[in-house]
């Protein structure tokens, strides 16, 4: 009887790491959180081009630029963004001898914040925001008549711009690095004033309008860090016999 004994004892003790290891391996999900470990919080990032279409001062204006960032828990990029305005909105200078051909110039830029909504899908859409500074002036560009050597081309004025311009757009999965955007933005400057000599060159609110954006962008979008599994080996001891 003491070697019976002897014997279910052993045989239980030596199972016992293998039946912890089960009820390990059967115990519920681990609950999600923000920092769980079980991916990085940083999921990709993306730069773009972009191509936008803008109302200027009652007319068109093109806009070229870039923006890019970070994204998070694929759904939130912070980042950048920066536009510069090519010469196409020709405008009327009140100074002597400058009469033609001049045109509105300038860009913005700063912080670009983005929501994706579902990242996976082939089509989806994003919100988007900016909020920046720059600078509107304006100049004889593309004019070969232009005396670029006179100290009058200096005198025209220039206007300190604060920029608001929130926006939404769908974006077309291309491939899993290239996507491709088409959106719609606002934007607002409040304190964009374009004066000579007191007087308004442009209306106060030129500078506002809506924009349709064309953005090409590239970078991972999606990357997600899993750690290996670590898996608890199955003890298996053979019966032992004691005499």
């Amino acid at each position: 009887m003491k070697k019976v004994v002897i014997l279910v004892a052993l045989l239980f003790g030596l199972g016992m790491p293998q039946a912890s290891a089960q009820e390990i391996d059967n115990q519920g999900e681990e609950i999600q959180t923000l920092f769980s470990g079980n991916e990085k919080l940083l999921t990709g990032s993306y730069v773009g081009f972009v191509a936008s279409g803008s109302q200027l001062d009652n007319g068109f204006g093109l806009l070229m630029g870039a923006r890019g960032g970070v994204i998070l828990n694929n759904s939130l990029l912070i980042g950048g963004a920066g536009y510069g305005l090519i010469p196409t909105k020709q405008v009327t200078c009140p100074i002597p001898d400058h009469v033609f051909n001049h045109y509105i110039t300038g860009g913005y830029g700063g912080l670009f914040l983005e929501y994706i909504n579902s990242t996976n899908r082939v089509v989806h859409f994003t919100a988007n925001t900016l909020v920046g500074l720059g600078g509107v002036t304006y100049g004889r560009a593309w004019d070969d008549n232009a005396d670029y050597t006179s100290d009058n081309r200096l005198k025209h004025p220039g206007s300190f711009v604060f920029i608001l311009e929130p926006g939404v757009a769908m974006d077309l999965n291309v491939t899993k690095s290239f996507r491709m955007s088409l959106g719609v933005s606002y934007r607002y400057s409040p304190n964009f004033k374009l004066q000579y000599a007191g007087a308004n060159i442009v209306p106060e609110t030129a500078f506002n309008g809506f924009s349709v954006n064309l953005t090409f962008k590239f970078g991972n979008f999606s990357v997600r860090f899993i750690p290996p599994s670590v898996n608890v080996p199955t003890v298996i001891v053979p019966p032992v016999i004691i005499y």
